[in-house]
């Protein structure tokens, strides 16, 4: 089945064409670490910021949570509050005076010095560059005139980036029962979230019943409130259940073996789930390709919902390839009809596995011509997106297939 899905993306890229970008159902199954407020990076946590989004995607993360709150003039921005001993003091900020920041002070506060703000037009516009991402919101408020300015905000926004796609990807968090129907009535996500830190006398049955009822997959509650009843209760009625925040392996282990689905995190990172007795949902497959009459196997790793695979590999193809790289343009050259050589970057190259990934800092060309191909790399090798690749080689889309087995 997987087989079949990735040759369809692959071939519609080959033929230029342009599949929907749709929700990944099933996101639980091969998620079992949310990045809390965005992730770690640097070491900081709690930040909220741009840097923290492509380090948590970087590390291995497709759903982060972000908090969500509004600027003196209205603008929805992501950050937890405008607290004296609450932001300002997590994010090394001077205080300000209302404590409240109009918009510009916001973009032009850095988060403990150096790192990013973001507006949730910045942050909708990341995901659109990031489409294998999905977004938890944890939006604080609970009065319905807000709840639904919230949502009504972010909806409004990908419309206007011309992206409504990006909203089958966001997970709305929702603190009680009304805030359902609230947000609903703004937009139908197709995720939900129920996440009971507000709801101190929870009623657990009553609260599985009205998950099923509302097709709310998905149950957030304190670590200290998990207990094999509570776990069984909800796991009846089809309802997954995730914890937050858990930052210690030993921790978490004792949350897996008692049921748990997931947790929210700060510091815990995929490729460390082996730690824990889980193992990270990303791996690289070996997968056998026929292009013409020839067979080729590859090392393919998905990204973005689609097949990556080493540059080095392609170049061992019958449309061989040489590669020039410029250091001051940062371009890296691909010439036709000549012998592969080394890239070298063999010394950036993580033997470990962690399967870090960030976008390159070059771009990519052919015969000196600018492609519209963004490598990413992976521990420090070079991975473009096989159906743009062979078709920029020159490959015929319709001798290309995956070899079945």
């Amino acid at each position: 089945m997987f087989a079949k899905r990735m040759t369809a993306v692959m071939l519609a890229a080959m033929l230029g064409t342009t599949l929907p970008v749709t929700a990944f159902a099933g996101w639980q199954e091969e998620n079992p670490l949310v990045a809390h407020a965005l992730g770690e990076v640097d070491g900081k946590i709690e930040t909220n910021a741009k840097e923290a989004f492509i380090a948590s995607w970087g590390n291995g993360f497709r759903v982060l949570e972000v908090d969500f709150t509004y600027t003196s003039d209205g603008i929805l921005v992501a950050r937890h509050d405008f607290e004296e001993d609450g932001s300002y003091y997590r994010l090394e900020q001077d205080v300000n005076q209302p404590l409240v920041m109009d918009k510009n002070t916001y973009e032009n506060s850095k988060i403990i010095y150096e790192q990013t703000p973001l507006t949730a037009v910045d942050l909708l516009g990341l995901m659109v560059e990031y489409p294998d991402v999905y977004l938890i919101t944890d939006t604080k408020d609970t009065d319905k005139e807000t709840v639904q300015k919230q949502f009504n905000d972010l909806k409004k926004i990908a419309e206007a980036m011309e992206q409504p796609q990006v909203l089958e990807r966001i997970i709305p968090q929702i603190y009680n029962e009304e805030m359902y129907d609230w947000v609903k009535e703004i937009y139908p996500f197709q995720e939900w979230i129920y996440t009971l830190y507000l709801n101190y006398y929870p009623d657990y049955p009553e609260i599985a019943d009205f998950c099923e009822e509302k097709g709310i997959g998905t149950v957030t509650i304190e670590y200290s409130r998990v207990t094999k009843g509570v776990l069984d209760t909800l796991h009846e009625k089809g309802i997954k259940v995730y914890t937050h925040t858990i930052n210690r392996y030993k921790q978490f282990k004792e949350l897996l073996d008692l049921g748990i689905d997931g947790i929210y995190t700060d510091r815990i990172k995929p490729y460390e789930l082996n730690w824990v007795g889980r193992s990270d949902s990303r791996k690289v497959e070996k997968k056998t390709f026929r292009f013409g009459e020839t067979e080729y196997t590859l090392d393919t790793l998905e990204i973005f919902n689609e097949d990556y695979v080493p540059l080095r590999q392609l170049a061992t193809t019958e449309k061989k390839f040489s590669t020039q790289f410029d250091c001051q343009n940062r371009t890296l050259n691909l010439l036709s009809g000549k012998q592969f050589s080394s890239l070298g970057n063999e010394i950036l190259i993580d033997l470990r596995g962690n399967l870090i990934m960030k976008k390159a800092d070059f771009r990519l060309l052919f015969n000196g011509k600018e492609t519209k191909i963004y490598p990413i790399l992976v521990d420090g090798e070079i991975y473009v997106p096989l159906g743009q690749m062979t078709t920029l080689l020159g490959f015929d889309a319709e001798t290309i297939s995956l070899t079945e087995g």
